[in-house]
């Protein structure tokens, strides 16, 4: 049995239908093309460069558990998708009175 989809266009013309899919190819390819230039770990020097804040802030983030690492031998290692969270859930400071 053969998986054929039937797709049915009205009020389209073959330019709208052509520029419907390069738009959408241009997004897949570029999804593609942003996954494969990121490396899957980084150490904390990379990391501090990429916050733009010290090798110690970066321990103190991990000691804390703000941003979680695996600890190979005696360096840490930080995975790409752990700091794309750990940036996503960025929370505001309150200051202690």
């Amino acid at each position: 049995m053969e998986n054929t989809k039937t797709i049915f266009l009205h009020n389209i013309t073959p330019f709208e239908f052509k520029e419907m899919i390069i738009a959408d190819l241009k997004i897949e390819i570029e999804k593609i093309i942003l996954k494969s230039n990121k490396p899957e770990y980084y150490d904390v020097s990379e990391v501090s460069k990429i916050l733009n804040v010290s090798n110690l802030t970066v321990y103190n983030y991990i000691k804390k558990g703000t941003l979680p690492a695996i600890k190979i031998g005696r360096k840490f290692q930080i995975s790409r998708l752990s700091l794309e969270d750990a940036l996503k859930e960025v929370k505001s400071l309150k200051y202690k009175r």
